[in-house]
This record gives C-alpha cells, structure tokens and sequence, in this order.
C-alpha cells in the first residue's frame, strides 16, 4: 500500500466526515437511538468501509467483516423496534463457535479456523474444497441429491476459490441475512454469518445423515478431491 500524502479532496471530505461522526457521538445515548438512526449510522460504516478496502487486499480482507457486523445490529435494532424484547443472539453466543467447530469436524471438514468476533459475528475460514463441501452439506436436501450428483460426474469442489466462496455465501444466506463468503489473499475462503445464522446451520449440519460418522460423507460422491482425503 503507497499512500500519496498530497493534500486534496479526500482529506477535505475525511475530515467532514470525522467531525460528523464525533457530533453525532455526542448526541447519541441508548435511550436517543430509533431503527433508523441505526440503520442509517450501519450504512454510513459500510461505505466507509468499502472505502478504505480500496487501499489494497489486505485491507479489504480486514475489513470484510463490517458489512455482516453491521447487518447484524440493524436485525438487532429491528427486533428491539418490533418489541421482540432482548437480542437472542446475545444471551446464547458462548457455544456458538464451539457448536459450529463439532459439526464441521462431524462431517470430516477438519481444516478450518472458527472465531466469535464479539456477540455480532462469527467467521470460519476453509480451504476451497471445504468450502466447497460445507456449501453442499448446507444446500436443500434437493439441491444436495443434485449437487451430489454433479459432484459423481464432473468434479463438484474441484473448482476455483471463487467459485466456493459464492457456493457457501449462496448456502448461508438461506438460513439468515448479512452472510457473506469471499477468497482471502492466502486462497482459503472466510465466511461471515451472526450466530444466529451460525446456529442454524449447526443445527442443519447435525441433523444431516452422516452427521455422527466422523469424516464420511455418505452420497456425497468422490468429487470432493482434496477434502475427505489428507
């Protein structure tokens, strides 16, 4: 990353952004908060964000967990708006990364690395062909007879990063908002879900036949090259 240092406009705008943050900090406290101030501050931390991932990868890649935080407190929001009363993400995300780390080790996907990041996001990262792999186990029992199938006669999660990424952000999203799978620089795949996402696929991860076989994926198929074998 080379920064110019040269002044322009984007200082100008950097520092009017600033002071409206600081302004607005001022003025907020819990009790002065409505969804929409929330929804709107979110939005706000997602442009800036994606700003700042411009700089390079490694930037972007570090800052790739700001959208599903954010969407994860506009939900939070949202339902204290709606009178759901307290988050329920809140009270039970202890066991969450614990829960996810069992299931996935439950289906022979061992090369993995799980965080709680906070009470807002959990992220796990995966080789491609893991990444490949969990995106079949989460599809619908229709889509993973097909995707099954696919995977006997043409190679399913011998393809490209990119490819598993967009097959896990696509498998995620069905059991919750604000996920997200991208390819880091190092070529693994780092997926990005609340825990009450995360719940939901541990939940559909266990209840999968073959959940409690430790490493056998039962009707899978040979095409997940590189993942059941070490």
């Amino acid at each position: 990353m080379k920064l110019t240092g040269e002044p322009g406009g984007v200082e100008a705008l950097a520092e009017e952004a600033v002071v409206a943050a600081c302004t607005l900090a001022d003025a907020a406290d819990p009790a002065r908060w409505s969804a929409g101030a929330v929804e709107d501050v979110a939005a706000a931390l997602e442009v800036l964000a994606g700003a700042l991932a411009q700089l390079d990868p490694e930037c972007a890649e570090i800052l790739s967990v700001v959208p599903v935080a954010a969407a994860a407190v506009v939900e939070r929001a949202e339902q204290a708006d709606a009178g759901a009363g307290e988050f329920v993400g809140g009270r039970a995300t202890a066991g969450t990364s614990a829960a996810l780390r069992q299931a996935l080790v439950a289906h022979g996907l061992t090369r993995h690395r799980v965080h709680q990041l906070g009470a807002a996001l959990v992220t796990v990262t995966l080789d491609a062909p893991e990444a490949q792999a969990l995106a079949l186990l989460l599809s619908r029992r229709d889509a993973l007879s097909r995707q099954a199938q696919q995977g006997v006669e043409g190679g399913w999660g011998a393809g490209p990063a990119e490819t598993a990424a967009a097959a896990l952000a696509d498998a995620l999203r069905t059991y919750g908002t604000g996920a997200y799978a991208r390819v880091l620089s190092s070529g693994q795949v780092s997926a990005g879900l609340t825990p009450q996402t995360a719940q939901a696929a541990v939940a559909a991860l266990t209840a999968r036949p073959g959940a409690a076989s430790r490493g056998k994926r039962r009707g899978l198929g040979p095409g997940f090259r590189g993942v059941a074998s070490r």
